[in-house]
């Protein structure tokens, strides 16, 4: 085993904890770590934080479900609109050029959280409770997630938050995290080209030292994560998450520059 790679441990955790804490993507903070301190390939980039992922919101899942936060009505509703669209998002990677895909990743983050952000802060009214399911933005939401292995959780938290099945914002974040796991598996194994595979092999065991400290730190801070929301006001929570988001966005534009 390499330990050149032992700084993911600590790091990982935190990442996996404020990720599961808002309910939104790893990715957003995995990318910059697997493109801009590692070094790797955008799209096994991209790939490699699904996979992380997967193991992350996984044990996020599992505590949820102890928690009783996972609201499955609201989550089988928005599976059938996210999968589809994650399906045809990762076929899409294998035909666009993988820095174009980090300048959207980028883009992306960068004003979907400052919208949420103004937004936030300059909400004075009680939002009215809703029955309905957004599926065209649960299509778009898997479709980013897809494409740029992010944007899920951004895109169907707003759409869930008000549902008049929610009973509490823990049950937002909860639902949200199981929606994440399971289209992060759909798009991870759509992605697996032949082409893809072989890039895979010929840097396996690199990225066999990095997940053994990835892996780990993702399932203690998928641990963590969902306790940090338990109780937590939920306006806070939203510009919590408006400033995570502008943060990785200045970090990919200042990577691209």
């Amino acid at each position: 085993m390499d330990i050149t790679y032992w700084y993911l441990f600590p790091l990982g955790i935190i990442i996996s904890a404020m990720a599961m804490s808002a309910g939104i993507s790893g990715a957003n903070f995995w990318i910059p770590v697997y493109l801009f301190i590692l070094k790797l390939d955008p799209l096994i980039s991209f790939w490699l934080a699904l996979l992380t992922m997967v193991f992350g919101f996984g044990s996020g899942v599992v505590r949820n479900l102890y928690q009783h936060t996972v609201n499955w009505y609201i989550v089988k509703k928005y599976l059938i609109a996210t999968i589809p669209g994650a399906v045809i998002g990762s076929i899409l990677t294998a035909y666009i050029e993988g820095n174009i895909l980090v300048m959207i990743f980028g883009f992306f983050v960068f004003v979907y959280g400052t919208y949420l952000l103004i937004t936030t802060l300059s909400s004075k009214k009680e939002p009215q409770k809703h029955s309905r399911i957004f599926w065209e933005l649960g299509f778009a939401a898997g479709f980013l997630k897809g494409l740029i292995a992010t944007g899920l959780g951004k895109v169907i938290v707003p759409c869930i938050w008000d549902h008049e099945k929610i009973k509490h914002p823990s049950e937002v974040i909860g639902s949200t995290v199981v929606v994440i796991f399971i289209v992060d598996i759909v798009a991870a194994l759509t992605r697996m080209n032949p082409i893809f595979i072989g890039a895979l092999i010929e840097n396996w065991s690199q990225l066999l030292d990095i997940m053994i400290f990835v892996v780990p730190s993702v399932v203690i801070g998928g641990q963590l994560g969902p306790r940090v929301i338990k109780n937590i006001n939920a306006k806070w929570l939203r510009i919590y998450i408006s400033f995570m988001l502008i943060f990785v966005s200045f970090l990919i534009m200042c990577n691209l520059v």
